[in-house]
């Protein structure tokens, strides 16, 4: 399966969830001041992409992430959040089954399953954003569980999910949002991205790996595919002016007019 057509598929699972609870799922779960990890937005749509025999595996409703990603994590627990999901996967991406570049925890425990899509958290600039459960003006944040009236600017015009690929971005993980991400250690943009992020800079290379892991990127030549609000797939050209195309396109209610990208 290609690239545009994971993010096909997962824009239908989007949209069926939404369908069924009458919102969007959150950019991950948060659980106050505690840090603890816990599950994102591609947990909560793995029923929706014919993954719903390893949903009941990872049971989220009952097994916190948390509890799996533990100093007593079993071997089982280990096995199932290292699990390579191929809907998660950019076939174009050079990516490895398991993140290694990046752990998931401020202690050492163990590499878990990569993936190549990130939820848009809107633009921000500051640092360590999104965290705990604060708004950076895009569909998914902690606890953000948003409805189709809160996008106000249109679907067609509200950037969804985006690929990270793994040789410059680390790319992501289908889990969530790692431990500590109520203390900024910007974990929590193993699941997340923020369009202010240059797409398809290698930060690394230029001597701030701390913000490779924050942005958008894929193997594509000249830009990123992306899934917008509508479950429509575009493919947009890295060259696309940033504060006055790639800004308002990544927020779901700023009303700024914009000329489209696609």
């Amino acid at each position: 399966m290609s690239c545009s057509n994971n993010l096909k598929q997962i824009g239908l699972a989007l949209h069926n969830y939404h369908d069924t609870y009458l919102a969007f799922p959150a950019g991950y779960l948060y659980r106050g001041g505690n840090g603890k990890c816990n599950y994102g937005w591609a947990v909560a749509i793995l029923p929706f992409v014919e993954q719903g025999n390893f949903y009941e595996q990872l049971d989220p409703g009952n097994t916190p992430l948390y509890t799996r990603y533990s100093s007593s994590s079993t071997a089982a627990d280990k096995a199932l959040l290292q699990t390579r999901l191929e809907a998660y996967i950019c076939p174009s991406d050079a990516a490895p089954k398991l993140a290694a570049s990046q752990k998931f925890s401020s202690t050492d425990r163990f590499d878990v399953a990569v993936s190549n899509y990130v939820g848009c958290a809107g633009w921000s600039n500051t640092p360590n954003y999104p965290i705990r459960d604060l708004d950076a003006g895009g569909l998914l944040w902690g606890n953000s569980f948003l409805n189709m009236a809160d996008i106000t600017d249109g679907t067609s015009n509200t950037l969804f999910v985006a690929e990270r690929e793994y040789p410059k971005g680390h790319a992501a993980t289908w889990l969530g949002a790692g431990r500590n991400d109520s203390y900024g250690n910007e974990s929590t943009l193993r699941t997340l991205f923020r369009a202010a992020f240059t797409m398809n800079f290698d930060y690394a290379a230029a001597g701030q790996p701390q913000n490779a892991g924050k942005g958008w990127s894929s193997l594509h030549p000249g830009g990123v595919q992306a899934l917008t609000a509508d479950a429509s797939v575009h493919f947009i050209p890295e060259t696309t002016n940033k504060n006055n195309v790639l800004q308002p396109l990544s927020l779901r209610g700023d009303g700024k007019a914009f000329d489209s990208p696609f």
